[in-house]
């Protein structure tokens, strides 16, 4: 390899020293070799495949090729000889050709976004320098967002280079509405298609059902959409006032049209939320850059499969989880949509406004965050409309009332009940400040929330067992313990975790070993903010390209060009307010990120085409057309439709509780205990034995459905100390949910597998209430093929049960 470049290079010295001797010959040269039609085309054709194959085999990793890897070791150095070779041939090609000197390539147009991009590095600089907003021990402290691959990355970029190419016969509505179609089929395809994977959140296949079942807080928003299916109200931590009622409502849809099957109920829902990349594509197309969006649109597509896949690897929220974080992402999506509609002509498209305000209820009643973007949105139109103040107020109110039309149905419902109107949204905020703002606060969320618990989501579902080593670490930096300097910690984590999806090395890896094995640090909440290999190199290109995207969106569209930006900034300011970063927590805004940097990205390659005389322009100049004369009716009459339409939405949510009659409201306990008196006896006890002992303290019955029944063998669970039924019991036990008219239980009956526990059968329970979960002596599965199990072994009948004592092979006495 050595003397084959000593060779080449002793070659090139040669031709240069007689092109500088004879430039009549370097001329000819020139003209034969890169400017003719034979011998030159066939140069630029070799050329080009050469630094595609030479780019591939270089960065290709050595476990991809499989059983070639030992020849492919030595394959490389030939292959980045020839990557070096075809790229210096095609700049070759680019300078011959264009005729371009060096003071054609026009370099102050890279100028664009240097004063940002130097700002964003002494900034980003600063933060790895001192730690702040990389290192923390506080609590809803995650890793970064979900990555994109660099393969993935080169393949939103070429759909953004086709548009570019063929932007004539794409503008147009029929095309556009092609374009959407295309998106969101293919979009649904990909997401429904990819496989569950086992997580912290879903759980299984396990006895004795062999099925997934949601963990954690998936359950909580799984079990809340329960009980509307059994004709009770939505209940969550057992009170029927929750300030996040959209997504169990939606739930409770899902389960009345397609059953119980978590496998079936997450594929309709990742082709519901397969609208994303759809909506993003339209954010471009109302900036007027929809190459841009079409390649963004790509990448929230790609990134969707990637979060799916890496569920059981990192913290995230993707669209195929029972958690309120992804669809956040969609309201978001629109009210930044609509913003930019409404900014164009703010007094001709005024019921944009109320759709506004539509989103942003959408998003409430989704995560609680979206009521700072309340404050905030029309704060940032005001910029746009200060000489205009009497539209600016208009605007303003009609998005105030938008989320009032959108959330006024859940709040009569919370009013009928004896709750207050937005009495949950208020208590809501009271608990974070009392759990995040106040000493030692309590966690609220069923997800792990400490340092030692933030890494529980880790590869394989497997729970490290020293979770509570660290229990004084609850908001543990106190030097760091002021509302200005956590929320600022909080904020720039968010920044950094989100920036951190873009690649950081140029090798083609699978996600698995990306994620496991070439930065494995980015991820987990206890990075130490040290970087491996290119990574820095690439983090600073990959603020160049964003800080020149959001310069050029400036440029050509002001505050429209920056709306996406300005909400992203936003909502991680609410986030660092909540004292939240990472992980799931930045779903809601992450994507707008690659917007930014695939703009600056086209910017540059337009510079490039524009340079060899393409005249290419990411913003086409669309012409000016005739103004509209204002008419007020007109809009009135859209205003008031889209108000119809927003409340007329709002009432699908507590529709949702009145779909069907309650289940258990006429049914005795006592009576069915009675009816079942053969299966009792059967199984070894008596019915007056029962009686008597239902009449002892703490002994209770009661009926319900049975909800994600697990056997676990002895000294195993699902978790360590917590998330009861399903914790770390030293027996062998089944556990399950149940719900009914009196709200939620967790019951453990110790003893085998049970031959037939379905998932939502109805059961009678016997048994004794504990601190932790209710410790059964008697299930019976009622129902046609009725059946009942009994406590194994047996104990005296009297409260508390005698709890099991196994031997090494699980003998229990």
């Amino acid at each position: 390899m050595v003397m084959g470049l000593f060779i080449v290079l002793a070659f090139c010295a040669t031709m240069a020293l007689k092109a500088t001797k004879d430039q009549g010959w370097a001329k000819e040269f020139l003209a034969r070799w890169f400017e003719g039609k034979g011998i030159s085309q066939g140069i630029g054709w070799l050329s080009g495949i050469s630094f595609g194959l030479g780019w591939i085999s270089c960065f290709l990793p050595i476990y991809r090729v499989g059983a070639l890897g030992n020849y492919w070791v030595r394959v490389q150095p030939v292959m980045v000889f020839i990557l070096l070779a075809s790229l210096a041939t095609l700049i070759m090609f680019f300078v011959v050709r264009n005729k371009i000197t060096f003071r054609d390539l026009n370099l102050a147009s890279l100028k664009l976004g240097l004063p940002l991009f130097i700002f964003c590095l002494f900034v980003i600089g600063g933060m790895f320098y001192s730690g702040f907003g990389v290192i923390s021990s506080e609590d809803f402290w995650y890793g970064a967002g979900v990555p994109v691959l660099v393969s993935q990355l080169g393949a939103a970029i070429m759909g953004g280079f086709f548009f570019l190419r063929f932007k004539p016969q794409l503008q147009s509505k029929r095309a556009d509405v092609l374009i959407c179609i295309l998106i969101y089929i293919l979009t649904a395809y990909l997401w429904v298609r990819e496989p569950l994977q086992e997580s912290f959140l879903l759980t299984g296949p396990a006895y004795p059902n062999h099925v997934y079942y949601p963990f954690a807080d998936a359950a909580t928003f799984d079990v809340a959409s329960q009980f509307p299916l059994i004709g009770e109200k939505l209940l969550v931590f057992n009170t029927v006032f929750f300030e996040r009622p959209l997504y169990l409502s939606f739930l409770v849809y899902l389960h009345t049209l397609f059953g119980q099957d978590y496998e079936t109920l997450m594929a309709v829902q990742g082709g519901i939320f397969a609208s994303l990349p759809v909506l993003v594509y339209l954010i471009g197309k109302s900036l007027n850059v929809r190459a841009v969006g079409f390649s963004t649109a790509i990448v929230a597509m790609l990134r969707g499969i990637n979060s799916i896949f890496a569920s059981n690897m990192i913290d995230m929220a993707n669209p195929k989880m029972m958690l309120t974080d992804f669809p956040a992402a969609i309201g978001i999506a629109l009210a930044i949509l609509f913003t930019c509609e409404w900014l164009k002509e703010p007094e001709r498209n005024r019921h944009y406004s109320v759709w506004i305000g539509g989103a942003l209820g959408v998003t409430l009643m989704l995560r609680t965050n979206a009521l700072l973007l309340l404050a905030f949105i029309p704060l940032y139109i005001f910029f746009r409309l200060s000489n205009e103040r009497k539209q600016w107020l208009i605007g303003s109110c009609l998005i105030f009332l938008g989320v009032v039309a959108i959330t006024l149905p859940w709040e009569i419902r919370n009013l009928a009940l004896g709750g207050q109107m937005y009495g949950p949204i208020i208590t809501k905020f009271k608990n974070v400040i009392e759990q995040r703002y106040l000493p030692a606060p309590q966690p609220e969320s069923y997800l792990p929330q400490n340092r030692g618990l933030a890494s529980i989501t880790l590869m394989n579902t497997e729970l490290i067992s020293s979770l509570y080593s660290d229990t004084d670490s609850i908001q543990g930096d106190q030097a760091c313990d002021g509302v200005v300097c956590f929320s600022s910690n909080h904020f720039l984590h968010n920044i950094i975790t989100s920036i951190l999806i873009l690649p950081t090395t140029p090798l083609l890896d699978d996600l698995e070993h990306l994620i496991r094995e070439r930065n494995p640090y980015y991820w987990k909440a206890e990075w130490d903010g040290t970087f491996n290999g290119t990574a820095p190199l690439f983090l600073v290109l990959n603020l160049f390209f964003i800080a020149t995207g959001i310069a050029f969106a400036w440029k050509e569209k002001r505050l429209a060009g920056l709306t996406p930006l300005a909400i992203f900034v936003a909502y991680n300011i609410s986030n660092g307010l909540a004292r939240t970063s990472g992980g799931r927590y930045i779903v809601p805004v992450d994507w707008i990120v690659p917007l930014y940097y695939l703009l600056g990205v086209f910017y540059i390659i337009t510079w490039l085409a524009n340079t060899m005389g393409a005249q290419w322009n990411i913003f086409p100049k669309t012409p000016e057309q005739a103004t509209q004369k204002y008419n007020g009716t007109s809009q009135l009459s859209k205003t008031l439709f889209v108000f119809v339409i927003l409340f007329g939405l709002g009432w699908l949510i507590p529709l949702s509780e009145n779909l069907r009659q309650p289940r258990y409201q006429n049914i005795n306990p006592t009576e069915i205990l009675a009816t079942n008196r053969a299966l009792v006896e059967d199984a070894g006890l008596k019915s007056n034995d029962l009686v008597k002992f239902l009449q002892s303290p703490n002994a209770s019955m009661f009926i319900g459905r049975a909800l994600y029944p697990r056997y676990y063998k002895m000294n195993q669970g699902s978790f360590p100390s917590a998330f009861y039924p399903y914790n770390t019991l030293g027996f062998p036990r089944t556990a399950f949910k149940v719900i009914g008219p009196a709200g939620e239980y967790s019951v453990v009956l110790p003893g085998d597998v049970p031959q037939y526990l379905p998932h939502t059968s109805d059961v009678l329970v016997l048994g004794c209430n504990g601190q932790d979960y209710f410790d059964a002596l008697v299930v019976i599965v009622l129902g046609d093929n009725g059946l009942i199990y009994t406590r194994q072994p047996e104990s005296e009948l009297q409260c508390p049960l005698q709890q099991p004592v196994c031997n090494n092979n699980s003998v229990c006495q």
